[in-house]
């Protein structure tokens, strides 16, 4: 469906930009979950409500734009006509688990660590989903310098994790709360992909989002009412409004991530989303500090890096052609 791929296609420079303004405000939905599950005392009711008013969001946009209503209308047939795997449909239970582990990693490690253990996740699995062309729609080839640009975003994470294990503490704890980071980054690749594929199909990155909070949506409610039910704690509610604008700003994240898939494959994306991730996550871990937050000379060395990578990357992508 090549009319489809050329509508939510745009120019390289513009896919990068768009991609680390995506990575800030990314940083800034972080705090906002984790401060939300501290308010509420409620881990997945946190990522519930977020996907939620994530899903109130976009599900508004659709109605309200014309095209994109008409993509709306249009996508229950092309479902059907099963352009792409069903199971497709879980990278919705990606992006609920990685709203969880925002809310239960952020607070204790802080923003820039947890996008570190991110980061590692993202780069070890980046590579496979191009070279598989499951995002861009299209093989990219795994070639050195691609592969180089990755070990040099690993460099960087390792720069910047080593200080929080040196200085002391419950190493033990902080291993275990930067697994759920670290997995979700391997699995969000796979999601970006997924979700590229969608839009592809659909014509819209609005169609692709829909269906990710939807499906995040009926795992993260099926879960809580489990909890709740066990637990007998249902309260959902906190007079600290500005902590429920993370699924909205969530939504707009995931559609220029799935744009900038589609432009640029799921590594350089993931490096350039990575590059305005890091700088908002120190930005607001010295602005807006959890009882993790930690930013040192190995942090900012490790931002220089991810740059580096990111510039590594992008650069031989203007130069291949599209397959």
């Amino acid at each position: 469906m090549p009319e489809s791929r050329s509508i939510i296609r745009v120019p390289a420079a513009v896919a990068v930009v768009l991609a680390m303004g995506g990575g800030v405000a990314l940083a800034v939905q972080g705090k906002l979950n984790s401060e939300l599950g501290l308010a509420l005392h409620d881990r997945i009711g946190a990522a519930l409500v977020s996907f939620a008013t994530g899903f109130a969001a976009i599900l508004l946009f659709a109605l309200a734009v014309p095209a994109a209503r008409a993509r709306l209308r249009g996508a229950g047939q092309v479902f059907r006509q099963r352009s792409y795997p069903r199971w497709y449909l879980l990278a919705g239970a990606v992006g609920a688990f990685y709203v969880f582990s925002q809310t239960a990693a952020v607070g204790a490690v802080g923003l820039s660590l947890f996008t570190i253990a991110i980061v590692t996740g993202q780069m070890i699995s980046g590579l496979l989903v191009d070279r598989l062309g499951l995002g861009a729609g299209r093989r990219i080839d795994v070639s050195p310098v691609r592969v180089g640009a990755a070990a040099l975003a690993l460099a960087a994470a390792a720069t910047a994790a080593v200080p929080h294990f040196d200085a002391g503490g419950a190493h033990g704890l902080l291993a275990v709360l930067m697994i759920l980071p670290l997995v979700a980054g391997l699995l969000q690749s796979v999601q970006q992909g997924m979700l590229g594929r969608i839009a592809t199909v659909h014509g819209s990155p609005v169609i692709s989002t829909l269906l990710n909070f939807g499906t995040g949506v009926v795992l993260l409610l099926a879960i809580w009412l489990i909890q709740a039910a066990a637990s007998g704690r249902t309260g959902l509610a906190t007079p600290q409004w500005w902590l429920y604008l993370g699924g909205p700003l969530g939504t707009l994240v995931l559609g220029a991530a799935t744009i900038c898939t589609a432009s640029l494959g799921v590594l350089v994306m993931i490096l350039a989303v990575t590059g305005g991730q890091l700088a908002g996550s120190v930005v607001l871990d010295l602005l807006w500090p959890s009882a993790g937050s930690s930013v040192d000379a190995a942090t900012l060395a490790g931002i220089g890096l991810t740059w580096l990578a990111l510039l590594l990357a992008a650069r031989p992508w203007g130069s291949r052609k599209a397959g």
